[in-house]
């Protein structure tokens, strides 16, 4: 078996760091790129050692030949949305194509596959203290398609532990360059920023730098240990912690006003309404995101910082790469259009 390396969801906003990591390090990568899928992040590696081929996880035959002749799996591919006009396509992204991604990969004798789970496949302590790796799943009544079907996902993998070497990572929230989509994460800050956001609730999160995420798949592929999961997370923190942040770090000027999570449940239904009905387009709020948000969604790094050498950077370095990177791709105002308010969103209520 040859020393190359398949990355599916390589052109994605983690996967393409990982890419250039790979290539960084002088191994050969092939990317599982979908037809049609925007590939700017891929394009400043274009050359020898990076080999793109069209293909979907969905498509069994297609993975197969993809897979064969590679000695390791980076599996990233996957549908980070809150919203989808129809959540089928994110259970079988994220649950049907990882179980086919496995598959092939235990029938052709992988070395190794590093699987990209995320911090929502994790419980939180019901107390508020930070998570672990081993915190019992206890989010499904306030979880969201993406979060249940990560969650189904990671359960996947675990079931294949006995018949392929297998690690997983679990990032938290990732902020940096690439966001292209954006993400979720990136579009929240995205919003916030250009002031469509002046209100939220309590709750806690978990920002990490995308590049140390990407560093630390390539720590897992090294050092983990086969069938065990590992925390990719940073900085935990509560929504008013990050506005006071963002604030301090980049420039946001504009006030949060504190509102009870019932009210932002109420917007949320009503937006969630007209993007069934009338827009089809993903809504700023659902219930279920502020189902999800509301909780404290702290995370432990230990495990990933003992067993592979993971480090996170500063957040303010994090916050300020992110922000650079949206500006300079016309996504957030600069900083000196950012006391002006918005022009009026018709698709957002808050």
């Amino acid at each position: 078996m040859s020393s190359t390396v398949l990355v599916t969801g390589a052109a994605g906003f983690i996967g393409h760091h990982v890419v250039r990591l790979l290539r960084a390090a002088g191994r050969p990568v092939r990317a599982l790129i979908r037809p049609g899928e925007d590939l700017q992040n891929l394009d400043p590696m274009r050359g020898p050692g990076l080999e793109l081929v069209e293909g979907d996880i969905l498509d069994r035959d297609a993975l197969h030949a993809a897979m064969t002749g590679c000695s390791v799996v980076y599996h990233l591919a996957a549908i980070y949305r809150t919203w989808v006009p129809d959540p089928k396509i994110i259970y079988d992204v994220n649950v049907t194509g990882t179980a086919n991604v496995l598959a092939s990969a235990a029938a052709l004798g992988v070395r190794r596959l590093v699987y990209t789970s995320s911090i929502a496949a994790i419980g939180v302590d019901p107390g508020g203290a930070p998570a672990t790796e081993q915190t019992a799943y206890n989010l499904w009544p306030f979880a969201f398609d993406y979060v249940r079907s990560k969650y189904l996902a990671h359960q996947v993998a675990l079931a294949f532990t006995p018949l392929l070497d297998l690690v997983i990572v679990n990032p938290g929230m990732p902020l940096g360059p690439g966001d292209i989509a954006p993400t979720p994460t990136g579009r929240t800050l995205i919003d916030t920023l250009n002031g469509k956001i002046r209100v939220s609730f309590d709750g806690g999160l978990n920002l990490v730098d995308v590049e140390d995420v990407a560093r630390g798949h390539l720590l897992a592929e090294a050092h983990g240990q086969r069938g065990e999961a590992y925390l990719l997370t940073g900085h935990n923190l509560t929504i008013f912690a990050m506005v006071e942040q963002l604030r301090r770090v980049v420039g946001l000027r504009h006030g949060m006003l504190r509102i009870p999570a019932g009210l932002a449940t109420a917007f949320g239904h009503l937006l969630e309404g007209w993007a069934e009905r009338v827009s089809r387009r993903e809504p700023l709020i659902t219930p279920g995101t502020v189902a999800y948000a509301r909780q404290r969604l702290f995370y432990d790094n230990r495990k990933a910082r003992e067993e592979l050498g993971f480090t996170v950077r500063p957040l303010d370095e994090t916050l300020r790469r992110a922000v650079e990177w949206f500006v300079a791709h016309h996504q957030i105002r600069p900083e000196a259009e950012r006391a002006s308010p918005p022009a009026p969103d018709p698709h957002s209520a808050l």
